[in-house]
């Protein structure tokens, strides 16, 4: 399996992201699986997703080896039993990503496409609007939606509207720098930073830390 991308980020926080190139078989031959975690993989109906859940099993054993196995939350939420640790997860287009940290975590890949600005105003706000230069609107919008996923994922709340709980503030893309949002959950804030990276294939956002009320 080679890697694609590995970040040592702030505050012990860990990213990994592969590109998947194994057969199903090389994928889960590296792997030791539970009856139940068997079970999971066996009711996946597509090749493409069995793929995806076995990389990321192979990912958390390359970074912390055979003991930890991943649970998931009703919401759907990936954790580990071992709460001095935790996982976020993402995939898209033949690559899957990790991020370990001891704190909340999560990350989102998303490639860029045209078709974004199709639904753009469903979660772009007037504000953000105003910072995002003409000529560069979709790769601005993939990186916003990346960010907002990550918030989404790290909050893990029910009926969330991005536009109104998520408020990116104005910054400008590069190939790789920082994102720094506002979280308002029933009057409670926070204030929260993100990296991204930007490859040939995805857009990378990761979580980083956050500052405020706890909400």
């Amino acid at each position: 399996m080679p890697e694609y991308l590995k970040i040592d980020a702030e505050n012990g926080n860990r990213v990994m992201v592969w590109q998947i190139t194994e057969s199903f078989d090389e994928l889960h031959s590296m792997v030791q699986l539970s009856d139940e975690d068997e079970a999971t993989l066996s009711s996946f109906r597509f090749e493409p997703r069995k793929k995806e859940w076995l990389t990321v099993r192979v990912l958390v054993k390359k970074l912390l080896g055979d003991n930890y196995r991943i649970y998931y939350k009703k919401s759907g939420a990936p954790f580990f039993k071992d709460k001095k640790l935790h996982i976020g997860i993402s995939h898209t287009n033949g690559f899957a990503g990790i991020s370990v940290a001891p704190f909340p975590t999560a990350l989102d890949m998303e490639k860029a496409s045209p078709r974004i600005e199709r639904v753009c105003q469903r979660f772009v706000r007037d504000d953000e609007l105003a910072f995002i230069p003409e000529n560069e609107r979709v790769d601005y919008y993939n990186a916003i939606w990346a960010a907002k996923e990550t918030l989404f994922k790290l909050f893990d709340r029910k009926d969330v509207v991005f536009k109104e709980r998520f408020i990116i503030n104005p910054f400008s893309l590069s190939d790789n720098g920082k994102i720094t949002a506002k979280v308002n959950f029933n009057g409670n804030h926070c204030d929260v930073l993100m990296r991204y990276k930007i490859t040939p294939f995805f857009t990378l956002i990761y979580y980083v830390n956050k500052s405020g009320d706890d909400i």
